[in-house]
């Protein structure tokens, strides 16, 4: 019985947002300070056991003058409740899918409180909120000081009074009518509901730092806590039987001999009278504990030669670190099957496992996980297998392109138009990739993961047709950067530039719509003419051959023929109906700044380098000529954008990147990239709305 949904409110970051959940796996990606990691501290609060208190600063900004609003209710003489309702709350709901044909649903079936008997879902919140018996305690802050600003005072007041007022509440709603709940008292009934737990990114397996070399050697009492229960597997529950035997078995020796050596090392009680007529003999008694020894007296080595075995920390951190993950997934696992009563979901969060481990095992991470549950339940052969969630946030790019597109939540961080207040939008790749084909959903994916691609956690982004391109925009960025004040710099952004081709570019575009990201797309006109030549068989045959730009008939380049096809031509599937229409030079040289943005995406193709003139370049190489004219020679015999389209066609394209690149100093910028850099430079437009959530009435 998996959840299928989160949404949660008032938290952070995370002021009103919703997340589907895979089966198994659930990617989160995202740029830092995105909210990641408060979707990871969400359900820490609510579902630790170590009664982790909210504070004030975990309300989302955008919430917290509700507090304010709720304080001059109460001063104009407003109804108790209507104080309540206008205070803010920190909310996580949660959608559970079962089966309604099952005859036993556990712990989940005091939570279904509707009469249809097709529906498949249960939803439970949990709500850090106020109660009415005790919401004068929150206003419980003395007056403000003269000259001291109210409001300010309050907040910083409240910081005190909260834990008084709030308390963590749980209760079922009704899919079908969500007025409909049911109130449960205390975190027991959640508790029951779910096991949740963490791996986090901070593991403590540095000993230099941290003073700890011996982590993965203490999760062995961890692990050995669990294997005595009713519950546990066969296996264990001999293993740890056969450990107690040993155990008392040692202790039983040591207490016949030691401890009557230990005897004579207490003080001599006579000379102060004891003991007396009355009172007992004092004698020492040594009892050993598995779980201590297990704990602070055994260790972890790593077999070595000659019988010398090295220490833990002698290892690298890579290793350790997976390591360690796999002992955390070993010890959960233990203890939700050790359970008397298991819960319905085992939720387990880990943070940044990329951490330490090296590209190749970073790509695999995912996969062995899976691995890892089929082989951790093998352990129970009579029992159902381990159904875990496991929910990554991650900041590799390794991590991410390895997980299929529908796994992946993209966390997004904005300030609504008009605000300084920042929140967290979500995009949800299982029901926002919809308009892209399958067979390019399959070349993107394929493509990000072979490339490394990072366009999750870049800031901006350009995309290249060739490698001359790619080698040089290093440069080409520093250069630009000379134009531009402090604040819009290149260089202070983090800018990824992937080189896709003039043939691939645009099934880039619905990705880069999807993950709003400012892309600046740059490639080349490709003019070309038609060419009548003869076939092996004699026959006269019409092809399109390169040509420079003044004697072109059409562009070449699908990306600039995508780019302005049509909308009508576009199907709601992200099909289209008809080869993408013709255009030539002409038309392209015709088109503003405006024709050449989209969105959150630019188009930069070869313009002349000044106005007034048509001399234009067909590619990159030829641009970079005309814009340079003193670094290459020039016989002169034809115009000049045919000389430098001859000039070019002899270039050798890596040479002539790195000579620009390393070599030459203060040359220019070929035009139409400048003005792309410009505009990339600026800040991007602004975001979508975010979506309104669905209500539970048709979460269904």
């Amino acid at each position: 019985m998996p959840i299928q949904k989160v949404r949660v409110e008032g938290f952070r970051l995370l002021q009103d947002v919703e997340i589907l959940l895979e089966s198994v796996s659930t990617v989160i990606v995202g740029r830092n300070n995105s909210g990641k990691t408060s979707l990871t501290d969400v359900f820490d609060r609510f579902t630790s056991e170590r009664n982790t208190r909210f504070r004030l600063e975990d309300f989302s900004a955008g919430i917290r003058p509700k507090f304010l609003e709720a304080k001059r209710l109460r001063e104009s003489g407003a109804n108790t409740v209507e104080v309540l309702d206008a205070l803010p709350k920190i909310a996580l709901t949660l959608t559970f899918g079962y089966d309604p044909k099952a005859t036993d649903l556990g712990p989940l079936s005091q939570f279904i409180i509707d009469l249809d008997a097709a529906s498949t879902i249960a939803v439970v919140k949990v709500e850090y909120a106020p109660t009415l018996a005790s919401l004068h305690a929150l206003f419980d802050v003395q007056s403000p000081a003269e000259g001291v600003d109210a409001g300010l005072h309050f907040l910083r007041g409240i910081r005190e009074t909260l834990s008084k007022a709030y308390t963590v509440q749980v209760s079922a709603i009704d899919p079908t009518d969500p007025t409909n709940r049911r109130q449960f008292e205390g975190s027991s009934a959640l508790y029951s509901l779910m096991q949740c737990d963490f791996v986090r990114a901070q593991r403590t397996l540095d000993h230099a730092s941290q003073g700890e070399a011996d982590v993965i050697g203490k999760l062995l009492s961890t692990l050995f806590k669990t294997a005595p229960a009713p519950t546990a597997a066969a296996a264990d529950q001999e293993l740890a039987a056969q450990l107690k035997t040993s155990v008392e078995r040692i202790e039983r020796n040591v207490q016949g001999g030691f401890d009557e050596m230990l005897k004579g090392l207490l003080p001599a009680m006579d000379v102060l009278g004891f003991p007396g007529l009355n009172d007992t003999e004092l004698r020492p008694e040594t009892s050993l504990n598995v779980e201590a020894l297990l704990s602070d007296h055994t260790k972890i080595v790593y077999t070595g030669a000659d019988g010398v075995h090295l220490p833990e920390g002698y290892n690298g951190l890579g290793t350790r670190n997976l390591i360690y993950m796999l002992l955390q997934l070993e010890s959960y696992h233990k203890a939700f099957r050790g359970k008397a009563t298991r819960p319905v979901t085992h939720l387990i969060f880990i943070e940044e496992p990329e951490a330490h481990l090296h590209p190749q095992m970073q790509e695999v991470f995912i996969s062995q996980l899976n691995a890892a549950v089929t082989k951790l339940s093998a352990h129970y052969p009579e029992e159902a297998a381990w159904k875990v969630q496991f929910v990554i946030t991650t900041h590799s790019s390794h991590v991410a392109n390895a997980a299929a597109f529908e796994a992946v939540r993209y966390f997004l961080n904005e300030s609504p138009q008009g605000t300084a207040t920042r929140r967290t939008k979500i995009k949800d790749f299982k029901k926002g990739l919809n308009l892209i084909p399958p067979d390019d959903q399959d070349f993107l994916h394929q493509y990000m993961t072979l490339t490394k691609c990072d366009l999750y956690f870049a800031d901006k982004a350009i995309l290249v047709e060739g490698t001359t391109e790619r080698l040089l925009m290093p440069r080409l960025l520093n250069i630009v950067d000379r134009s531009l004040d402090e604040s819009r710099k290149l260089c202070r952004q983090y800018v990824t530039t992937i080189e896709v081709g003039g043939a691939y570019a645009h099934l880039f575009y619905t990705l880069l719509d999807f993950l709003e990201l400012k892309t600046l797309v740059i490639t080349d006109i490709d003019s070309v003419r038609a060419a009548t030549t003869m076939d092996r068989n004699g026959k006269s045959v019409t092809k399109w051959e390169k040509c420079p730009v003044a004697l072109g008939e059409r562009t070449s380049n699908t990306a600039i023929r995508e780019w302005f096809r049509p909308k009508e031509q576009t199907k709601e599937d992200g099909q289209q109906n008809e080869p993408a229409p013709v255009i030539t030079p002409a038309e392209l040289a015709a088109k503003t700044a405006d024709d050449k943005q989209d969105g959150f995406r630019r188009l930069a193709y070869q313009i002349p380098e000044t106005d007034g003139t048509s001399v234009c370049a067909r590619s990159y190489e030829d641009a970079l000529v005309l814009a340079n004219p003193d670094r290459f020679e020039w016989p002169m015999e034809e115009d000049e954008a045919t000389e430098a389209w001859y000039i070019a066609k002899d270039l050798p394209k890596a040479e002539t990147a790195l000579r620009f690149a390393i070599r030459e100093a203060d040359w220019t910028v070929p035009r139409y990239i400048r003005e792309g850099l410009i505009w990339l430079a600026e800040p991007p437009p602004p975001k979508s709305e975010i979506p309104p959530i669905q209500t539970a009435e048709a979460t269904r």
